[in-house]
Protein backbone atom coordinates (compact mmCIF):
# COMPACT_ATOMS: atom_id res chain seq x y z
CA UNK A 1 0.00 0.00 0.00
CA UNK A 2 1.90 3.02 -0.75
CA UNK A 3 1.14 5.77 1.98
CA UNK A 4 -0.73 9.06 1.71
CA UNK A 5 1.01 12.43 2.30
CA UNK A 6 -1.28 12.64 5.02
CA UNK A 7 0.25 9.51 6.28
CA UNK A 8 3.48 10.96 5.70
CA UNK A 9 2.72 13.66 8.60
CA UNK A 10 2.98 11.32 11.02
CA UNK A 11 5.76 8.82 9.59
CA UNK A 12 8.98 10.32 10.94
CA UNK A 13 11.89 9.30 9.18
CA UNK A 14 9.84 8.51 5.72
CA UNK A 15 10.50 10.41 2.60
CA UNK A 16 8.09 13.00 0.73
CA UNK A 17 8.36 13.68 -2.81
CA UNK A 18 9.71 17.35 -4.03
CA UNK A 19 6.42 17.79 -5.92
CA UNK A 20 4.93 16.95 -2.56
CA UNK A 21 6.74 19.92 -1.04
CA UNK A 22 6.57 22.61 -3.59
CA UNK A 23 2.91 24.32 -2.67
CA UNK A 24 3.77 24.15 1.31
CA UNK A 25 4.39 27.07 3.45
CA UNK A 26 7.40 27.23 5.56
CA UNK A 27 5.81 27.69 9.12
CA UNK A 28 9.15 27.06 11.20
CA UNK A 29 12.86 26.77 10.81
CA UNK A 30 14.57 24.99 14.15
CA UNK A 31 19.09 24.67 13.98
CA UNK A 32 20.90 22.76 16.33
CA UNK A 33 24.80 23.98 16.41
CA UNK A 34 27.21 22.19 17.38
CA UNK A 35 31.24 21.27 16.75
CA UNK A 36 33.06 19.05 15.86
CA UNK A 37 36.90 18.02 16.33
CA UNK A 38 37.30 21.53 18.26
CA UNK A 39 37.93 23.79 14.87
CA UNK A 40 34.06 22.61 13.09
CA UNK A 41 31.14 24.53 13.46
CA UNK A 42 28.24 22.33 12.67
CA UNK A 43 24.54 23.02 12.38
CA UNK A 44 21.37 21.19 11.53
CA UNK A 45 17.70 22.67 10.55
CA UNK A 46 14.81 21.26 10.27
CA UNK A 47 12.35 23.20 7.82
CA UNK A 48 8.59 23.02 9.16
CA UNK A 49 5.94 22.32 6.46
CA UNK A 50 2.28 23.82 7.31
CA UNK A 51 2.68 23.20 10.82
CA UNK A 52 2.45 19.18 9.88
CA UNK A 53 6.03 18.19 9.26
CA UNK A 54 9.63 18.74 9.20
CA UNK A 55 12.12 17.83 6.27
CA UNK A 56 15.51 17.90 5.85
CA UNK A 57 17.02 20.34 2.60
CA UNK A 58 17.99 17.56 0.45
CA UNK A 59 20.88 16.86 -1.76
CA UNK A 60 21.47 17.76 -5.42
CA UNK A 61 18.94 16.69 -8.00
CA UNK A 62 17.17 14.45 -5.44
CA UNK A 63 13.40 13.78 -5.70
CA UNK A 64 11.97 13.67 -2.91
CA UNK A 65 13.37 14.67 1.19
CA UNK A 66 13.77 12.91 4.41
CA UNK A 67 10.58 13.81 6.78
CA UNK A 68 12.65 14.19 10.14
CA UNK A 69 12.25 14.74 13.27
CA UNK A 70 13.68 17.73 15.18
CA UNK A 71 16.30 17.25 17.83
CA UNK A 72 15.13 19.08 21.27
CA UNK A 73 18.24 21.06 21.16
CA UNK A 74 16.96 22.53 17.78
CA UNK A 75 15.39 25.96 18.39
CA UNK A 76 13.93 27.96 15.73
CA UNK A 77 15.47 30.95 14.19
CA UNK A 78 12.69 33.27 14.01
CA UNK A 79 12.19 33.95 17.55
CA UNK A 80 13.65 37.48 17.24
CA UNK A 81 12.80 39.09 13.94
CA UNK A 82 13.72 42.62 14.87
CA UNK A 83 16.42 44.55 12.63
CA UNK A 84 19.74 43.28 13.78
CA UNK A 85 22.25 46.37 15.12
CA UNK A 86 26.00 46.87 14.57
CA UNK A 87 27.97 48.93 16.83
CA UNK A 88 30.53 50.90 15.81
CA UNK A 89 33.76 51.08 18.17
CA UNK A 90 37.61 52.06 18.81
CA UNK A 91 36.33 55.63 16.96
CA UNK A 92 40.12 56.31 16.90
CA UNK A 93 41.03 53.26 15.39
CA UNK A 94 43.90 52.12 18.09
CA UNK A 95 45.58 49.40 18.28
CA UNK A 96 45.32 47.02 20.73
CA UNK A 97 48.70 48.03 22.17
CA UNK A 98 47.77 51.45 22.19
CA UNK A 99 44.39 50.47 23.46
CA UNK A 100 45.84 48.46 26.87
CA UNK A 101 48.22 50.77 27.28
CA UNK A 102 45.61 53.34 27.44
CA UNK A 103 43.77 51.58 29.85
CA UNK A 104 46.39 51.02 32.11
CA UNK A 105 47.27 53.98 32.37
CA UNK A 106 43.32 54.66 33.05
CA UNK A 107 43.61 51.97 36.22
CA UNK A 108 46.40 53.92 37.74
CA UNK A 109 44.38 57.40 38.27
CA UNK A 110 44.28 58.14 41.79
CA UNK A 111 40.74 58.47 41.26
CA UNK A 112 40.43 54.86 39.78
CA UNK A 113 42.76 54.00 42.44
CA UNK A 114 40.61 54.63 45.20
CA UNK A 115 37.37 53.22 43.53
CA UNK A 116 38.84 50.42 43.05
CA UNK A 117 40.02 49.97 47.10
CA UNK A 118 36.56 50.97 48.06
CA UNK A 119 34.32 49.87 45.45
CA UNK A 120 36.40 46.82 43.75
CA UNK A 121 35.47 48.61 40.52
CA UNK A 122 37.80 48.81 37.13
CA UNK A 123 37.15 51.81 34.62
CA UNK A 124 35.69 50.40 31.40
CA UNK A 125 37.96 50.08 27.96
CA UNK A 126 36.34 53.35 26.98
CA UNK A 127 37.38 52.60 23.08
CA UNK A 128 35.18 49.36 23.10
CA UNK A 129 32.37 51.74 24.30
CA UNK A 130 30.03 51.89 20.88
CA UNK A 131 29.71 55.60 19.96
CA UNK A 132 27.70 54.42 17.00
CA UNK A 133 25.06 52.15 16.09
CA UNK A 134 22.89 51.19 12.95
CA UNK A 135 20.54 49.11 12.46
CA UNK A 136 20.53 46.31 9.82
CA UNK A 137 17.47 44.31 8.63
CA UNK A 138 16.64 41.27 9.21
CA UNK A 139 15.77 39.50 6.41
CA UNK A 140 14.96 36.01 8.14
CA UNK A 141 11.43 38.07 8.47
CA UNK A 142 10.90 36.94 3.99
CA UNK A 143 11.27 33.55 5.11
CA UNK A 144 8.62 32.88 7.72
CA UNK A 145 5.17 31.88 6.42
CA UNK A 146 6.55 31.89 2.32
CA UNK A 147 5.41 29.00 -0.02
CA UNK A 148 7.45 26.87 -1.56
CA UNK A 149 7.58 27.38 -5.47
CA UNK A 150 10.50 25.15 -6.74
CA UNK A 151 13.77 23.42 -5.75
CA UNK A 152 17.23 24.45 -7.39
CA UNK A 153 20.65 22.24 -7.33
CA UNK A 154 23.99 23.05 -8.43
CA UNK A 155 25.55 20.92 -11.31
CA UNK A 156 28.10 19.01 -9.30
CA UNK A 157 24.98 17.51 -7.24
CA UNK A 158 27.08 17.07 -4.21
CA UNK A 159 25.59 19.97 -2.37
CA UNK A 160 22.55 20.97 -0.87
CA UNK A 161 19.93 22.15 -3.02
CA UNK A 162 17.88 25.09 -2.92
CA UNK A 163 14.23 26.03 -1.91
CA UNK A 164 12.50 28.88 -4.03
CA UNK A 165 9.97 30.63 -2.29
CA UNK A 166 7.07 32.89 -3.36
CA UNK A 167 8.68 36.17 -3.15
CA UNK A 168 11.62 35.40 -5.25
CA UNK A 169 13.95 34.17 -1.70
CA UNK A 170 15.72 31.06 -1.68
CA UNK A 171 16.94 28.66 1.19
CA UNK A 172 20.10 26.20 1.52
CA UNK A 173 21.76 24.90 4.29
CA UNK A 174 25.80 23.88 5.15
CA UNK A 175 25.92 21.63 7.75
CA UNK A 176 30.01 22.42 8.48
CA UNK A 177 32.08 24.99 8.52
CA UNK A 178 35.24 26.31 9.72
CA UNK A 179 34.76 27.28 13.21
CA UNK A 180 34.02 31.17 13.74
CA UNK A 181 33.20 31.75 10.06
CA UNK A 182 29.29 32.11 10.68
CA UNK A 183 28.52 30.22 8.00
CA UNK A 184 27.09 26.74 9.39
CA UNK A 185 23.37 26.57 9.22
CA UNK A 186 21.01 28.60 7.30
CA UNK A 187 22.08 30.37 3.89
CA UNK A 188 19.52 32.59 2.35
CA UNK A 189 19.11 34.70 -0.95
CA UNK A 190 17.05 37.78 -1.80
CA UNK A 191 17.01 36.51 -5.62
CA UNK A 192 18.26 34.05 -8.40
CA UNK A 193 20.55 37.15 -9.40
CA UNK A 194 22.41 36.90 -5.79
CA UNK A 195 22.37 33.05 -5.95
CA UNK A 196 23.84 33.02 -9.22
CA UNK A 197 26.15 35.48 -7.87
CA UNK A 198 27.51 33.43 -5.32
CA UNK A 199 27.21 29.92 -7.08
CA UNK A 200 26.96 30.59 -10.43
CA UNK A 201 25.11 29.88 -13.94
CA UNK A 202 24.96 26.47 -13.57
CA UNK A 203 21.49 25.63 -11.84
CA UNK A 204 18.78 23.51 -12.83
CA UNK A 205 15.43 23.92 -11.44
CA UNK A 206 13.02 20.82 -10.39
CA UNK A 207 10.53 22.13 -12.55
CA UNK A 208 12.91 21.86 -15.68
CA UNK A 209 14.07 18.39 -14.91
CA UNK A 210 13.17 16.05 -17.90
CA UNK A 211 12.06 12.94 -15.66
CA UNK A 212 9.57 15.63 -13.35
Amino acid sequence: MIPTLKDLYSMPDKAIMIEDIIGKTITDIRCKYGEEDGWLDTAECFIELDHKLYIDIPYGDAIDALVVEPTPEAKTIFENLADIPHYFVNKEGKTIAEVAKAYKKRKKNVFNRLKKILFDYDPPIKEYKPYKVEYHENKLKYIINRTIVNYLWESDRTEKGFFELDNGYLISEQYMAPKGTGLAGLHYYDSLDTLKERKGENLTRHSQRKDS
